[in-house]
């Protein structure tokens, strides 16, 4: 009997340690999602809390300029014409700046063409002597 009484004790007590382990995982997920609930509300009272200083700070050096008065020393005066932008100016660069790109696109052209316009390029060029050319035909129905 005893020792029956101690199998069904020690029984009940390895069903006990099985269901436990069973619900770990459960448990486990439980606390993580307690910790990033804890987590984030512990963000949020800081923030709350360094909210809460500023707003004090401001308060005590509203209070302390509150005796001050401002008054005007030099009143500000309107400029005649406009300060910025100087269209003349503007023009006068974007003229300038058009003519030299416009310069530089040609001279490169230029540059970059290695026709031959006629038989002196070829020999000045080549450092051969032509034998012969082929004229150009003008065409006379146009």
């Amino acid at each position: 009997r005893r020792l029956a009484r101690e199998s069904a004790n020690l029984s009940g007590q390895v069903e006990t340690y099985l269901s436990r382990i069973e619900k770990s995982p459960a448990r486990e997920q439980d606390m993580a999602a307690l910790m990033r609930e804890y987590s984030s509300t512990k963000q949020n009272y800081e923030t709350l809390l360094k909210k809460n200083q500023d707003a004090i700070q401001a308060e005590n050096l509203e209070k302390r300029q509150k005796g001050e008065q401002f008054r005007v020393i030099d009143p500000a005066r309107v400029p005649e014409k406009p300060f910025s932008p100087d269209i003349p100016k503007t023009m006068l660069i974007s003229l300038l700046a058009g003519l030299g790109a416009g310069l530089a696109a040609v001279f490169l052209r230029e540059q970059m063409d290695r026709s031959f316009y006629d038989a002196t390029d070829v020999e000045i060029t080549l450092g051969i002597k032509v034998l012969a050319t082929i004229p150009k035909i003008e065409d006379e129905t146009a």
